[in-house]
C-alpha cells in the first residue's frame, strides 16, 4: 500500500492537464500605479503534525484556521522583494536554494530570507493581495511556476467572491521538496484576490512563485523535486514574480499609511460593513486585507458609506472623509460672474470671477455681467448690429420704437428740441455716445427710435434677446445634473 502511495506521487500531471480558467469579473479595475507586494502573515507551531493538514481537502482550511486562531500571536509584514524565499540551508544539500539561485540583488544566494529562517521553527506564512492581470494577460493562457519545501498552495479569487485554487500541495512525510507549473487564463484584466499557504516544519524551507506565456510547449507537471524529468524553472524560461504585480488595495495604494506595514483579517469579513475586526478607519477588503476606508462605499473612521449630498470620499488632514466635492469640477454655480471652487475640506463654494471673464452678452465687470456697448468709445464702429452704423437693431435705428432716442418727446433726451441732452447739438454729451445704452457714435442724433426701459443697462438681464441664451444655461445644468 505504501508503495502505491509513493508510486501516485511520483506521476506527473497528464500533458492534457486542464486550465483553469477565470471567467468572472475582476474584483476591481487595474489601478494606475505598480504594485506595492504582497502581504504576509506569519505564525510559529509549536506542533505541525497537529496544526498542518496533509490530506488536499484539510489543508487550505486547516492552515487558514490555524493563521486565525491567534491573530496576536502572527507577525504581519508586506513581502517587498521578488517571491524567491529561503531560509538559506547548506548542509551539504542546497534544497532551499530553489531554481532561482543568485536572482535577487541584495538576498543571499538561495534568495530572500523568510521570517523565520533557522532550521529548527515550525511555522505557516499566508500571503495575501490582488494580482494584476493587464490587457496582454488577459484571455491567453498564462503558467504559474512553484518551488516549495515543504507545501504550498495558490488560490485565485475574483470579483464574485468565488475561489479557484490553482494548486494545493500539502506537506508530504518524506517528500519535502517539489515543483509545478499550472495554467491558467483570466478572461478579463483587472484586479483579482490571491492567497498563497505555505508551511515549513523544518530544516530547509524554500517558496518560489514564478510566471511564464503558456504557449502551450511544456506542459502541467506537480512533481517531487528529485524526481525525473527533473525541469528546472528558471530554464524553463520561468521568470521570478516581482512585487510590482501585487496590490493591497483597489485603489493601488499601500493599505497602511507605512508601506512597510499591513494588516491580515478574516476571510468572513470580507468586504463587509463597518471595521470588519480591524482598527477605526480601516475596513477588511475584498483580498481580506485591513485597509484605509478611503471608498464612496467605505469612507472614514466608521467606514459608512456617503451619501447624497456628500457623494465623494477624500483625504483630508485627519484622515479620510465625505465631502461635496473632490475638486473644482465638482462643482457648480446659479449665477454669471460667479465660479466654482472646492475648498480644502470639501466644501463647494463661488467666488467672483475676475473682471474680463466672459458672460452672456458681455463681460464680467466687478461681479456684474455688462454689454460690450457700455464704453465711451460705443465698442467700436460697428455696434452690435447686423450693418454698420446700426446700434442693436435690423435698421438705421437706436433700438427704440419710436421718433425720440430715449426721450419722452421731440427732444433727445434734453430739456429742448433744439439741444440734445447737453450743451451741444450732441446725443448725450459733448463726447460719443457716453450712455448705457450706449449707440449713437455721433454728434447728432443718430437714429429715429428710442430703446425701451427693459434694454437700458446691461443686457445680461430681461428683454426678449436675453430669454434664449437663459434658456440655454438653463438646459445646460439639467444635463450636467442628469449626468452626475
Amino acid at each position: 500500500m505504501f508503495l502505491l502511495l509513493v508510486w501516485g506521487l511520483l506521476i506527473p500531471l497528464a500533458a492534457g492537464a486542464q486550465v483553469v480558467v477565470i471567467s468572472g469579473r475582476p474584483v476591481a479595475p487595474l489601478p494606475g500605479t505598480p504594485g506595492v507586494g504582497l502581504c504576509s502573515a506569519a505564525r510559529v507551531s509549536r506542533s505541525p503534525a497537529a496544526d498542518f493538514p496533509q490530506s488536499q481537502w484539510a489543508y487550505i482550511p486547516g492552515i487558514n484556521a490555524f493563521l486565525d486562531a491567534d491573530p496576536g500571536s502572527r507577525i504581519d509584514s508586506v513581502v517587498q522583494t521578488p517571491l524567491d524565499l529561503s531560509n538559506n540551508l547548506n548542509d551539504g544539500r542546497t534544497l532551499s536554494y530553489g531554481d532561482f539561485q543568485g536572482a535577487v540583488a541584495g538576498c543571499p544566494a538561495g534568495g530572500c530570507g523568510f521570517i523565520y529562517n533557522d532550521d529548527l521553527t515550525s511555522f505557516a506564512t499566508r500571503l495575501r493581495g490582488y494580482l494584476a492581470v493587464t490587457s496582454d494577460m488577459a484571455g491567453r493562457s498564462l503558467q504559474f511556476g512553484f518551488y516549495a519545501d515543504e507545501s504550498v498552495s495558490l488560490t485565485i479569487i475574483d470579483g464574485n467572491q468565488a475561489h479557484h485554487p490553482l494548486i494545493n500541495r500539502p506537506p508530504t512525510i518524506g517528500f519535502p521538496t517539489w515543483r509545478a507549473a499550472k495554467t491558467v487564463r483570466f478572461e478579463q484584466p483587472g484586479l483579482y484576490g490571491v492567497e498563497v499557504l505555505y508551511t515549513n516544519i523544518g530544516q530547509h524551507a524554500a517558496l518560489e512563485l514564478s510566471l511564464r506565456d503558456g504557449d502551450g510547449d511544456l506542459a502541467d507537471f506537480e512533481r517531487q523535486a528529485t524526481t525525473p524529468p527533473i525541469i528546472r524553472l528558471d530554464a524553463a524560461g520561468f521568470v521570478l514574480m516581482t512585487p510590482e504585480l501585487f496590490h493591497q488595495t483597489e485603489s493601488g495604494w499601500p493599505s497602511f499609511p507605512v508601506s512597510t506595514e499591513c494588516a491580515q483579517c478574516n476571510r468572513q469579513s470580507a468586504n463587509a460593513p463597518g471595521n470588519g475586526g480591524c482598527e477605526a478607519g480601516f475596513r477588511c477588503n475584498a483580498a481580506a486585507l485591513c485597509a484605509r476606508c478611503d471608498s464612496l462605499n467605505a469612507c472614514g473612521e466608521s467606514c459608512s458609506p456617503c451619501g447624497a449630498s456628500a457623494p465623494y470620499c477624500v483625504s483630508q488632514a485627519e484622515g479620510f472623509a465625505c465631502a461635496e466635492c473632490r475638486g473644482d469640477n465638482d462643482c457648480w454655480v446659479t449665477e454669471e460672474c460667479r465660479v466654482p471652487t472646492c475648498s480644502e475640506t470639501g466644501r463647494c463654494a463661488s467666488n467672483l470671477a475676475e473682471d474680463g471673464t466672459a458672460c452672456r452678452g458681455g463681460t464680467c465687470q466687478q461681479g456684474e455681467c455688462m454689454r460690450v456697448d457700455a464704453g465711451t468709445p460705443d465698442a467700436g464702429e460697428v455696434d452690435g448690429g447686423a450693418h454698420p452704423d446700426e446700434d442693436g437693431g435690423s435698421a438705421n435705428e437706436d433700438g427704440g420704437t419710436s421718433d425720440d432716442d430715449g426721450g419722452s418727446a421731440d427732444e433727445d433726451g434734453g430739456s429742448s428740441a433744439e439741444e440734445d441732452g447737453g450743451s451741444a447739438n450732441a446725443d448725450g454729451g459733448s463726447t460719443v455716445d457716453s450712455g448705457v445704452p450706449g449707440g449713437d457714435a455721433g454728434a447728432v442724433d443718430g437714429g429715429a427710435e428710442a430703446p425701451p426701459a427693459s434694454e437700458a443697462g446691461c443686457g445680461c438681464q430681461g428683454g426678449p434677446s436675453a430669454l434664449f441664451p437663459t434658456s440655454l444655461l438653463v438646459l445646460a445644468r439639467v444635463v450636467r445634473r442628469g449626468r452626475r
